[in-house]
């Protein structure tokens, strides 16, 4: 079910538009050439940095049906998300081979230099005359040839010459080794003084893919089942979610059956934090979503039998939330709604109309930084002054759902991220804070800052 509240009462950021190469210089294959993996890459990467609303696994989604081989499709892949997690390192390799530096490169030009150095500096399995001929190569069928020349003097330079690294443990230097930009360093300082590059390195670790089972299709017995007889090697780990150890999961049967839905484990902490501001159960439950976006959570909530009114200022991502809700099995105990701003008056008196609840969880838009695993896109488009602006949003948002919370019910404030004054947020009595959890990035899991609090009757 959909309805629409008029003023807005939740919030979430922006989303992204899908799709392939365009034919401005930013990724066609031209002339009749086909289109290559490595040009493929070099053309996502200059439309990232176009379309900062637009996430690296979308655009590949809607990008590598134009690669027939498997192996290209995996190597574009490999490049996009290799160059994003990697850029400062690549720039600084570059860097003194180039006069006007990384910078003053066209953006084709530098997104074609990223890919070659990728390619010879990280990749060990691509003998370094292929990467640079190959970069060349799909700079001509992007019908940019005049980048071939400076392309393979300054690539073969840093396949002479390599890295050098600085040393110590100050922040510029660990911002080159783990690729970050400093500031993120800092706060990563900030938040883990004994342990800064352990867990800025975590940061840049590739992020197994996990998947929740369903419980209203039969759980995990029923996922691995049907995924083993699809092929996909995957192994259960503790948390109750599934780990993909090779394959495609999301091309199975059981994808469209709705047998599972990707989950990292720190939102299944967030739902458990949920549960318990429930008493432990969540049968029966009536649970508010506040910032829903495109229901993980909701529909996790739902799947254990909460029956939730799921808030979001997109449409688009509330219409997602449903389809994944109906192919789950749990669309009946979800009803989505339309909202616009927390800070109005009206707004409050819309959040007024959806009556109290047992559970209130406020999953804000936040920095993101926590997420760096699976989208490093992000390193390179938050900025520090962007969390000044999201505290007071993610204070305005707690204030909003505490106002829903019945006596003796539980609010729950989730952010994925370490930046501690994303987290710091407080609530006056008659709310008692009994829960605070801060995940690093080195668990394994999103680095997630998530409290819970009780009403008193």
């Amino acid at each position: 079910m959909a309805r629409d509240v008029k003023p807005n009462v939740g919030a979430a950021r922006g989303g992204s538009r899908r799709g392939g190469p365009r034919a401005d210089g930013a990724g066609d294959a031209r002339g009749g050439r086909r289109v290559s993996a490595r040009g493929l890459a070099a053309s996502l990467l200059v439309r990232l940095e176009r379309e900062p609303a637009t996430r690296a696994s979308e655009l590949l989604q809607g990008a590598l049906g134009q690669l027939g081989d498997v192996r290209d499709r995996a190597l574009a892949t490999e490049l996009v998300y290799g160059v994003l997690r990697w850029r400062w390192r690549l720039d600084h390799a570059l860097e003194r081979h180039l006069a006007r530096g990384v910078a003053g490169l066209e953006p084709m030009g530098r997104a074609l230099m990223r890919v070659g150095a990728h390619q010879l500096l990280v990749l060990d399995r691509i003998p370094k005359e292929i990467a640079v001929s190959a970069t060349q190569d799909a700079a001509r069928a992007l019908g940019l040839g005049r980048l071939t020349g400076i392309l393979n003097a300054v690539l073969r330079k840093v396949a002479a010459s390599g890295e050098v690294w600085p040393g110590g443990d100050d922040d510029p230097a660990i911002a080159v080794r783990a690729s970050l930009p400093r500031w993120i360093v800092a706060a990563l300082r900030e938040a883990f003084p004994d342990a800064v590059e352990r867990e800025a390195l975590a940061l840049r670790e590739r992020p197994r893919v996990s998947l929740r089972p369903t419980l209203a299709r039969g759980g995990s017995e029923a996922a691995l089942a049907a995924l083993a007889a699809e092929g996909i090697e995957t192994q259960a780990v503790a948390s109750g979610l599934i780990e993909v150890v090779a394959g495609d999961p999301f091309a199975t049967r059981a994808a469209g059956e709705g047998l599972f839905v990707a989950q990292d484990g720190s939102g299944l902490v967030v739902v458990d934090e949920v549960a318990a501001a429930c008493g432990g159960a969540l049968a029966d439950k009536r649970v508010l979503d506040l910032c829903a976006g495109r229901g993980v959570k909701a529909t996790a909530l739902a799947d254990r039998g909460a029956r939730v009114v799921a808030v979001d200022v997109s449409r688009d991502k509330l219409d997602e939330l449903l389809r994944v809700a109906a192919r789950l099995g749990v669309h009946e105990r979800i009803e989505a709604t339309l909202a616009l701003d927390v800070a109005s008056e009206e707004a409050a008196t819309a959040l007024a109309s959806l009556g109290s609840f047992d559970a209130v969880l406020v999953d804000a838009p936040c920095s993101g930084l926590g997420t760096l695993r699976r989208h490093p896109e992000i390193a390179w488009r938050a900025a520090p002054e962007d969390v000044s602006a999201l505290a007071a949003l993610q204070a305005r948002l707690v204030a909003a759902g505490a106002g829903r919370v019945a006596p003796g019910g539980g609010l729950v404030y989730a952010v994925c991220t370490f930046i501690g004054k994303e987290g710091a947020v407080s609530l006056p009595s008659p709310f008692e804070a009994v829960a605070r959890i801060d995940l690093a990035p080195s668990s394994g899991l999103d680095a997630f800052q998530v409290r819970r609090w009780i009403r008193s009757v």
